[in-house]
């Protein structure tokens, strides 16, 4: 028995650690509180809500569930092909990005991966449990800029796929498309796959590579609809590829992976197209608040960002990650602790934009304890 971070007990200590945000139930539980108590800054999740016409739709779905779900959930993916103006044979939808992750690892049976870091590490585990050699490149802070002239020189070791997070996860910082296009061209002369995860590029949807993901054989972009659109607990997430790849993964994916209810839900979603619209409205205005807001606490050094969430860096002396987030936990206000991630040191976390009154309860409780 093993206890986590909020002293509670996990029944089996062979099971793999796994360390994400979002872990409100955990601490709702260890604090014996109510979930809707807790102001979870740690996962970066629309501030706005889903779309107002989501809640019809799982409405309209819950009559449905005596059915099976639609096999592949052929509804959804067209309605992704209109919203993103592809081809729906280059769309496969999955249970979240975290299935689809583990079915590229099982599919493209790489024999050595090249992880640009920090991001997820569920990447890590899904081509670690497949029998790839996984190796990572670090993005060094305080730009976090890819250079392409060393990834050049790194290309000819011969890898058979890089993963790319863009924008990156958890610093916020984007590498613009036309340099993720040269990357990839460089992937295509080398026959290495270059997977982009794209699942905070809705903040910044001209910056995707889908449309060239879509027709390029060495190109695959993951996408999420659990971001954006806020639907964390019903997973969803698809893979924007060249269609024949995209067979070999409908082939190898579990049948009926996406609920009706998510399916339902997730269709209403991208109809919702004033959402979208209303939602990067709000993120250009709260993020630079927020971050300036940051900036001004003596001893914190927030990152520049194009997503819904902020890296910062504990620049006060004697104060550790730690401290300033039990300080905040103490006011139950969740941040997540960034020192797992390889290539940060930990001295960083990470919060998300929320809405002014919460996120001024974040800086309230970031001034306490810095004092």
């Amino acid at each position: 028995m093993k206890k986590d971070n909020f002293g509670l007990r996990t029944p089996d200590s062979r099971l793999p650690v796994r360390s994400h945000g979002g872990n409100v139930h955990a601490f709702a539980h260890a604090r014996g509180i109510a979930l809707d108590q807790v102001l979870d800054f740690s996962a970066s999740i629309n501030p706005l809500g889903w779309p107002r016409r989501a809640t019809s739709a799982y409405r309209r779905a819950l009559s449905r569930i005596v059915h099976y779900p639609e096999l592949h959930a052929e509804t959804l993916t067209a309605a992704l092909a209109r919203y993103h103006n592809l081809d729906p044979r280059a769309i496969l939808v999955g249970n979240g990005s975290t299935q689809l992750i583990y079915l590229l690892a099982r599919t493209l049976g790489a024999r050595r991966v090249l992880l640009i870091a920090p991001l997820f590490s569920e990447y890590e585990t899904a081509f670690h449990s497949s029998g790839s050699l996984v190796e990572r490149l670090f993005l060094r802070p305080p730009t976090f800029t890819l250079a392409l002239d060393r990834l050049q020189s790194v290309l000819s070791a011969g890898y058979d796929v890089i993963v790319l997070t863009n924008p990156n996860s958890p610093t916020g910082a984007l590498v613009p498309r036309a340099r993720v296009e040269e990357l990839a061209q460089l992937c295509r002369r080398t026959d290495t796959r270059l997977v982009v995860d794209e699942t905070f590029v809705d903040w910044v949807e001209e910056e995707s590579l889908k449309q060239l993901a879509a027709r390029g054989s060495h190109l695959i972009v993951l996408r999420s609809l659990t971001k954006f659109f806020a639907l964390s607990g019903l997973r969803v997430g698809y893979v924007i590829a060249q269609p024949r790849l995209i067979k070999r993964l409908w082939a190898q994916i579990e049948p009926w992976s996406v609920n009706t209810v998510a399916q339902e839900v997730a269709l209403a979603c991208v109809q919702d197209l004033p959402f979208a619209r209303r939602s990067r409205a709000f993120m250009a205005r709260e993020r630079p608040w927020l971050l300036a807001q940051l900036a001004a606490l003596k001893g914190l050094l927030p990152f520049p960002s194009v997503t819904n969430f902020l890296l910062v860096k504990i620049t006060k002396s004697g104060l550790n990650v730690t401290t300033l987030l039990q300080g905040l936990m103490e006011e139950n206000i969740l941040a997540r602790d960034c020192g797992n991630f390889s290539g940060l040191e930990k001295r960083f976390f990470r919060v998300a934009v929320r809405t002014r009154p919460e996120n001024l309860r974040l800086l309230s409780a970031c001034a306490a304890v810095l004092k």
